[in-house]
């Protein structure tokens, strides 16, 4: 996941960088699953009740409550097995029944069963259905020592929703036996809902998502190579995703997706531990919107795009969080991914393994392949600058840089256009290292800021 960093790149980073003291207290504040922060306007507070109207005329809106005693399923917090096939029962039925809603009334529903000898099982929903969890039901992963589970899985089926409610994981209690191929005892693909294939219309929505051993949502759609994405048109909104080890969200494969006004903090456990995750691992992603979600204590960062493609940024809040320290940055992406990052606020505590950069392009000596230019606009960067290095193709234009900076280094057809940077040191403030393209409008600390770029390559304040 993280690229190499040899020393000579550690050397050119730092000096961009703002002289800090890198003390913190290493203690995160984790909250419980139900709490948020009622004070910030992005803020989701958990738990929810499940929407009212369903986004899909395919579902019918005819709708059953399962009945848990004529069902016999455990509300308690036990018999996992015997939850799981009780509770898959009631739901199969009443989908062949011609229930397109289908309600879980509250209780704690521990789910569970031997999937092989690497996934545990949890339930399954098909298409035409919506899964409506009671604002006080809490769907549970139990106890277990597999590599893989999806508490909830949709595998290449259409017109699904999941609203309301809880769904945990294992983590607190997860058993970490050595696989038996390599001893490797990771243990990070444990997520709680699974999308996968050819899934198509699918909406998560108003749920808490929380302590999954692996991902709160994994998106892995058409195989490698496809030259189509046949997984899309998926909708997560308005969840609350606390506490997960490896990701809140991952997009492993995934087209025409819509990420907003969603809570994703406090991701720590094992890399990459970031918010969103946009990495096809040879799969396609495409046309992705992550909009108006507020992140915070997320330790490898909030967003990172290895190789999407069309992706939107827009108007989320990125914070570092009290208590906590970033190991990538906010928001991280590689030179042959592109997208639009516009109207985010961008805020550092500490700096993090790229010093203080809110936004950075890792790259590496192979030509840049995608033609696409990316768009980096409006955004507030907070004790924090951009860094792009051996890359092309950039326009950054009207952001904000408070006790910040712009950085570039082997940079090409590189636009920079009224960017206003504050910095209480004019040789920080704007660097340049073997770069090439136009500057116009830009200003340090309130006046005009001259940067002769032209199609031959530029060097201005870089120290050497």
């Amino acid at each position: 996941m993280y690229p190499n960093r040899n020393t000579l790149f550690l050397a050119l980073i730092s000096l961009v960088m703002l002289s800090c003291s890198d003390k913190e207290n290493d203690a995160d504040v984790i909250p419980s699953i139900i709490q948020a922060d009622p004070d910030n306007p992005n803020s989701v507070v958990g738990p929810m009740a499940a929407i009212e109207n369903l986004p899909y005329t395919q579902i019918a809106d005819k709708s059953y409550t399962i009945d848990v005693s004529e069902w016999d399923i455990p509300t308690n917090r036990t018999e996992p097995v015997k939850t799981t096939d009780n509770l898959q029962a009631a739901i199969d039925w009443a989908s062949k029944e011609g229930f397109g809603k289908i309600f879980l009334p509250k209780g704690h529903y521990l789910l569970g069963k031997e999937g092989n000898d690497i996934y545990q099982a949890g339930i399954v929903l098909k298409s035409n259905m919506a899964l409506l969890l009671d604002k006080e039901a809490v769907i549970e992963m139990a106890k277990n020592d597999k590599w893989n589970y999806c508490a909830i899985s949709i595998n290449n089926e259409k017109n699904v929703v999941v609203s309301g409610g809880t769904i945990i994981g294992d983590r607190d209690n997860h058993i970490y036996t050595p696989r038996k191929s390599d001893g490797s005892v990771v243990h990070d693909e444990g997520h709680l809902i699974c999308i996968n294939g050819e899934s198509q219309f699918v909406t998560i929505e108003n749920t808490v998502l929380a302590k999954a051993n692996g991902d709160g949502i994994l998106m892995v759609g058409s195989k490698k190579g496809s030259a189509a994405q046949k997984l899309k048109n998926i909708v997560v909104r308005n969840n609350n995703f606390s506490e997960n080890r490896r990701q809140g969200i991952s997009l492993v494969g995934s087209s025409d997706v819509l990420i907003e006004n969603n809570e994703i903090h406090h991701t720590k456990g094992t890399s990459p531990q970031f918010g969103i995750d946009l990495e096809g691992a040879g799969r396609l992603n495409q046309h992705i919107t992550i909009r108006s979600n507020y992140f915070h204590h997320n330790t490898g960062g909030d967003i990172v795009n290895t190789d999407g493609k069309n992706v939107l940024v827009e108007a989320n809040v990125l914070h570092q969080g009290e208590g906590s320290k970033y190991i990538d940055g906010p928001i991280v992406y590689w030179k042959n991914a592109d997208w639009t990052i516009k109207n985010n606020d961008i805020t550092l505590l500490t700096p993090t393994v790229n010093n203080w950069n809110g936004i950075i392009m890792y790259s590496n000596d192979n030509p840049k392949k995608n033609p696409a230019t990316t768009y980096i606009t409006n955004n507030t960067c907070n004790n924090c600058g951009f860094y792009m290095y051996k890359g092309a193709d950039l326009e950054i234009k009207d952001n904000v840089f408070n006790k910040g900076h712009l950085a570039f280094w082997q940079m090409e057809n590189l636009t920079l256009e009224n960017n206003k940077v504050n910095h209480p040191q004019k040789c920080w403030a704007y660097r340049f290292l073997e770069v090439s393209g136009f500057a116009k409008g830009n200003t340090y600390n309130g006046e005009a800021f001259d940067i002769p770029l032209t199609d031959d390559p530029w060097n201005g304040c870089w120290i050497k």
